[in-house]
């Protein structure tokens, strides 16, 4: 028996070798036999797990955990003049972090151009689903801003599915404290009761599903942070709570038929399900 186990420990110390001088040869291995190397097939998502109100000093807050992917997502409320072009709208900023601590193929110093492309589309995608006008506390006069800040704990690939899921879930945990305005002195007035606050409307809930082409010739969903590293092209499907299309984002080079998209498309529908009951728990 010891024996055994003593061969069984070779073994295993020979695959972490070979992985680490040979990363793209071990994932081909996996891929030409049909599987990966989690051991998930092609079309696998991880399972999502989400908590709500995970930060006690933000208005709202969630944990999102994707394998080994770990985001967080932290939303302050503060109080502002409107655009003057817009003077009964509020305004909703996002900000994703992707450091060093996270993962070493981040370095330290301006933030990575993932980290800003990701900000970037992900508060085009908040944005549409968020109804501005529900932050207005005084036509005019004050506004609700928040500042969703989304950071990743720890990185094992799909920062961008993560992310729409943690936003998401902090924007339904946020509650905005009672105000009222003095009307001689301008001086805004707020109940730091939590439980007294208002609850943000959202038109509706992001679903996000990335899938990815691997060594430009298998297409797997939910790809780790090794089988990014071979990824020539992506897909970002995202839903909303109909099962309608919100947003489809291609990025890469490798080329994706229609036929592959609108399985993507199928499949993103499909995984809405498990994000739901995630989201509910």
């Amino acid at each position: 028996m010891a024996d055994d186990n003593g061969k069984g420990g070779q073994v295993t110390f020979a695959m972490q070798t070979f992985e680490r001088i040979h990363p793209v040869e071990f994932q081909r291995r996996f891929l030409t036999q049909g599987t990966r190397h989690s051991g998930r097939g092609f079309a696998e998502f991880r399972t999502p797990h989400i908590v709500k109100g995970s930060i006690g000093t933000a208005q709202g807050s969630a944990t999102v955990r994707l394998g080994n992917t770990i985001m967080v997502c932290g939303i302050k409320a503060e109080v502002c003049e409107p655009d003057v072009k817009q003077p009964t709208h509020g305004y909703l900023t996002t900000n994703v972090e992707l450091s060093p601590m996270c993962s070493a193929r981040f370095r330290p110093g301006a933030p990575s151009e993932e980290a800003q492309v990701a900000s970037e589309h992900i508060h085009r995608l908040v944005s549409s689903s968020v109804d501005l006008s529900s932050l207005c506390i005084e036509e005019d006069k004050v506004v609700w801003s928040l500042a969703a800040d989304i950071v990743c704990l720890k990185y094992d690939g799909n920062a961008i599915d993560a992310a729409v899921m943690a936003v998401v879930a902090a924007l339904e945990d946020l509650r905005l404290p009672s105000v009222a305005v003095d009307p001689a002195t301008g001086i805004v007035n707020a109940d730091a009761a939590v439980a007294s606050g208002t609850q943000l409307r959202i038109a509706n809930r992001l679903f996000p599903a990335t899938f990815s082409l691997v060594d430009d010739n298998y297409l797997v969903a939910d790809a780790d942070d090794a089988e990014e590293q071979m990824t020539t092209a992506s897909l970002l499907v995202v839903l909303d709570g109909h099962a309608r299309i919100v947003n489809v984002w291609k990025r890469g080079a490798g080329v994706l038929s229609r036929e592959t998209i609108a399985g993507c498309i199928e499949a993103a529908a499909a995984r809405k399900a498990a994000i739901e009951a995630a989201l509910d728990a």
